[in-house]
């Protein structure tokens, strides 16, 4: 069976113009308060792909293959695709009327370059496209092969980002980036600022905006502010407290959205602190993630109870970590903790501080010392990938493609070696679910990966992410986001 989707008068008027009301005249640019202290670069296929900061501008910027919308699979630079039956092959036919910023169209080339810039860069969707050999079979046509099947692979083309042939192999496509999406680059300032104009000519119909400008304000308070001033018109990721306080404003709507993000606290598992897995499991139950979230996150926090959030495919429920600091305790004494070191958690930005502040003084209770490794975005981007931590909090870890395959497949197997973890058995399982064409059967493989994730605690899992949203009520057309990738070509401002 195969898979198979198809998817535009003279002195008396002057006179009135003087002495008639003045109206003023509606904006035209939207300004969006980003809750990062900076953007290194706008590659959407490099080591910053998936920060947060970069998601959001380079989903104006740049197009996709497919898009994963409401739950499904859609198509957007490809307008149809089919599979064999045992999904080893895959033929994508692309839209004829897509253009790039620059004036060049889009063709087969470009994705095959794209697809090689990912690759050949080692970033985090490097994984996703290294198994592939991508080929253009013809001006519009592209074949994506592999020797496993590729059950999960709308998902992946997702996350792919196409871009110029001609400008695959540019150092400096980061500060210079060209796409084909709805807004093009006017300015960037790394610490400061990204402005965007509106791409007139866009494949999808041009925004209802003339421009959008990022503005960098990682503080909370200082983006709650801004909102209430008026200086920015749209913001998200805003602190559970803030909601009462916004609500309390007249010209501000504030809701909270679901998503496909949690919360991910990794052991390095190449350090020898963190080999014994009675050590991580037992560091995990000396933490009362219930009290606090009830305290912290009541809006938006949710307690896990697997390594995914429910909505995700392949997500499945496991046996909680009950909170039990005696026993946690106990535990470490019988393992050879050392009690004498210092475990350093590493992270990019404070927005979930609190949260990390709280763990640390669990810990403290029963004797554990830990402290905060805060580290500007870049930094701790290379720190990341080149496992200098003893503990990372991603925060969130958004499952973009809402398929287990792209947070589990990517980043737990020994070939990636993102969290120093390396277990044979998972990776067969991993292998075998990405693999399948049997959704079901993936399912199952899934769920059976994810306990061992689970049991043998590789990393702990506080809790799933719910956002919250608050715009200027002269700002229309707001739409909600699951995958931390907003559309703004609807917005607009109310005349």
């Amino acid at each position: 069976m195969k898979i198979k989707t198809i998817v535009g008068m003279g002195g008396i008027a002057a006179a009135l113009m003087l002495t008639a009301p003045a109206f003023a005249q509606p904006k035209e640019s939207l300004v969006i308060g980003l809750p990062n202290a900076s953007v290194a670069n706008l590659d959407p296929l490099g080591s910053g792909a998936l920060v947060q900061g970069n998601l959001q501008i380079n989903a104006q910027l740049f197009d996709t293959l497919v898009k994963f919308r409401d739950g499904e699979y859609v198509p957007n630079l490809v307008q149809s695709w089919e599979a064999n039956e045992d999904a080893t092959e895959w033929t994508l036919s692309l839209r004829d009327d897509v253009n790039f910023t620059d004036g060049s169209s889009l063709d087969a080339e470009d994705v095959v370059a794209s697809v090689n810039r990912v690759t050949t860069q080692a970033g985090p969707l490097a994984g996703l496209f290294s198994p592939l050999t991508v080929t253009a079979s013809g001006p519009l046509e592209v074949t994506v092969s592999s020797e496993a099947g590729q059950g999960a692979l709308l998902g992946k083309l997702s996350m792919l980002a196409v871009i110029p042939s001609e400008r695959a192999a540019d150092e400096n496509f980061g500060l210079e980036p060209v796409g084909s999406g709805p807004f093009k680059l006017v300015s960037f300032d790394p610490s400061q600022s990204v402005e965007l104009s509106a791409n007139e000519n866009y494949w999808g119909g041009a925004p209802k905006l003339a421009g959008v400008t990022f503005r960098m304000v990682p503080e909370q308070a200082a983006r709650l502010t801004a909102l209430e001033t008026g200086e920015i018109d749209l913001t998200w990721t805003l602190p559970d407290d803030a909601v009462s306080r916004l609500e309390g404003i007249s010209d501000v709507t504030v809701e909270t959205v679901s998503t496909l993000a949690n919360l991910v606290v990794w052991y390095n598992g190449q350090r020898a602190v963190f080999e014994d897995a009675a050590v991580r499991q037992a560091l995990w139950k000396a933490i009362d993630f219930e009290g606090i979230i009830s305290v912290l996150y009541p809006s938006t926090g949710e307690p896990m109870s697997g390594p995914l959030p429910d909505a995700v495919f392949g997500a499945s429920e496991q046996t909680p970590y009950a909170y039990d600091p005696d026993a946690a305790r106990a535990e470490l004494e019988a393992a050879g903790f050392d009690f004498d070191g210092t475990i350093r958690i590493l992270m990019t930005n404070n927005n979930y501080g609190p949260l990390v502040e709280a763990m640390v003084a669990d810990w403290a209770r029963i004797g554990v010392n830990a402290e905060l490794d805060l580290q500007e975005a870049a930094v701790g981007t290379q720190r990341l990938l080149a496992l200098d931590w003893d503990m990372v909090i991603i925060q969130p870890l958004v499952t973009s493609t809402g398929d287990a395959d792209y947070n589990l497949g990517r980043l737990y197997t020994c070939a990636a070696n993102r969290t120093g973890h390396c277990n044979a058995e998972l990776d067969e399982l991993l292998a075998a679910a990405g693999s399948a064409s049997d959704q079901a059967r993936r399912a199952d493989l899934y769920a059976q990966a994810g306990k061992i994730i689970w049991d043998e605690a590789m990393g702990i899992y506080p809790m799933s992410v719910r956002q919250i949203w608050a715009w200027s009520d002269a700002v229309e057309g707001v739409k909600l986001d699951s995958i931390y990738k907003p559309d703004l070509t609807g917005i607009h401002f109310a005349k």
